[in-house]
């Protein structure tokens, strides 16, 4: 019976540590996942970024051909137009938050050394056409415009060029 009671504690203790290394398999493999989802999150904004630019560079060249679209890769903006004496700065985001706005904003300096001046208009576009109204909030108080649709950019270019 006492060889049955160390076997059995043999066995319970290899069952410990193969239980301990499955453990430890597991928090990696857990981080592996997070990883990964974070890369996959991130690589669909940069498509639905890519997409959108070359979308709205087909929509201003057929509807808006005074104004220029540049891509922008630097910070602050994804997007950079310009026409009739105006630079407008534009985020592009599926859904926007609260992020987007100060990333916008705390781009203009960047903007200003690459590009020479300080944008006009800073615009943040929902590609979704959904803007969270705590977003929309933010927004004003810093003086950032939200688009929904490619007319809205627009619309908001000819009123600055207007008024400029």
């Amino acid at each position: 019976m006492k060889e049955d009671v160390n076997k059995n504690t043999e066995n319970i203790a290899s069952l410990t540590e193969k239980a301990d290394k499955n453990t430890e398999n597991i928090a990696k493999l857990t981080e592996n996942v997070s990883k990964l989802l974070k890369e996959t999150e991130r690589l669909r904004g940069r498509d639905v970024e890519l997409r959108t630019v070359l979308m709205l560079r087909e929509w201003f060249r057929r509807h808006a051909p005074d104004y220029e679209v540049f891509m922008w890769d630097g910070t602050g903006a994804d997007l950079l137009v310009e026409g009739k004496g105006i630079l407008a700065s534009i985020e592009i985001t599926i859904k926007p938050k609260a992020e987007d706005i100060r990333q916008i904003k705390s781009g203009i300096g960047a903007i200003m050394d690459d590009w020479g001046r300080k944008p006009d208009l800073l615009i943040v576009y929902s590609r979704s056409g959904i803007i969270p109204k705590k977003v929309a909030e933010i927004a004003e108080k810093m003086g950032v415009k939200l688009a929904r649709r490619p007319a809205d950019i627009k619309r908001m270019l000819n009123l600055q060029s207007s008024s400029h």
